[in-house]
């Protein structure tokens, strides 16, 4: 189920997997991979940022720079993990991957963000970024 979802899913922003001969290696490990890693990593930062960073250190670290700057690491990470994952698996790197990376990175932007609005009410400091809605206090 999780293998058919993401490789339908980046399928759909990225076409057939590119050369031919590795389409069955995307499908089967490289997309099913990236796509859970993308959504763990992308939801332990938004973690991090609002209930450790925010609720049990008080660090501060609540203005929507550093909510950027959280959402900039995740997608930094989010660009690296397909490479990785495509070089780890000898599957030939192609104008396919690099393609692949940027559509990954685009999701962790989208998915930060999400993650972002449904956690922000636990934290004590940053319960406001990136926006006061839809929790008010």
């Amino acid at each position: 189920m999780i293998q058919n979802f993401f490789s339908g899913l980046y399928e759909l922003f990225l076409g057939r997997p590119m050369p031919a001969n590795y389409t069955n290696d995307y499908r089967e490990v490289i997309f099913p991979n990236t796509g859970l890693q993308l959504f763990l990593i992308t939801l332990a930062l938004v973690i991090v940022y609002y209930y450790v960073l925010n609720r049990a250190l008080s660090t501060g670290f609540y203005k929507p720079m550093h909510w950027v700057i959280m959402l900039i690491i995740n997608a930094a990470i989010a660009f690296a993990v397909p490479i990785i994952q495509v070089n780890s698996n000898g599957v030939e790197t192609h104008s396919y991957t690099y393609t692949f990376a940027l559509v990954n990175a685009v999701l962790s932007l989208l998915l930060f963000f999400i993650f972002s609005l449904l956690l922000k009410k636990g934290s004590v400091q940053a319960w406001t970024t990136p926006v006061k809605w839809p929790h008010s206090r």
